[in-house]
């Protein structure tokens, strides 16, 4: 995970953010697997409004911690899994210890093959 906090988003910059590959989906979320490769993602070419969507304080009062990268195609199929059984909002998963939540920073996710959405973790 690329660690982070609405304080430190890393606004005019461009990060290596690490990508993980989607396991199976379970009631509490979804398992993720860490890879070895990396996707530079430049913050500096987004939008003012997408920056603030991102480092706002959601619902429930939860706030950006990192940042990770996820295949479009699968995170898109879990997503709309999670919203058809009611459990959206509950919607992460556990790296390391810790269990966050899971909000793609593209919305609506591309659900094209091969292609990575950048994934806030909040908590």
């Amino acid at each position: 995970m690329y660690r982070i906090r609405r304080t430190t988003f890393p606004k005019n910059q461009t990060v290596e953010v690490p990508r993980y590959s989607l396991g199976a989906v379970h009631s509490k979320g979804v398992e993720l697997t860490q890879e070895i490769r990396r996707i530079e993602v430049n913050f500096a070419a987004m939008d003012a409004r997408w920056i603030a969507s991102a480092t706002g304080v959601q619902p429930e009062g939860w706030e950006i911690r990192g940042l990770i990268a996820v295949e479009a195609a699968p995170l898109a199929h879990a997503l709309q899994q999670a919203v058809a059984e009611g459990t959206s909002r509950k919607f992460g998963a556990v790296l390391g210890d810790e269990w966050y939540r899971l909000i793609p920073l593209e919305q609506p996710v591309p659900a094209r093959a091969g292609q990575y959405v950048v994934v806030g973790l909040y908590r």
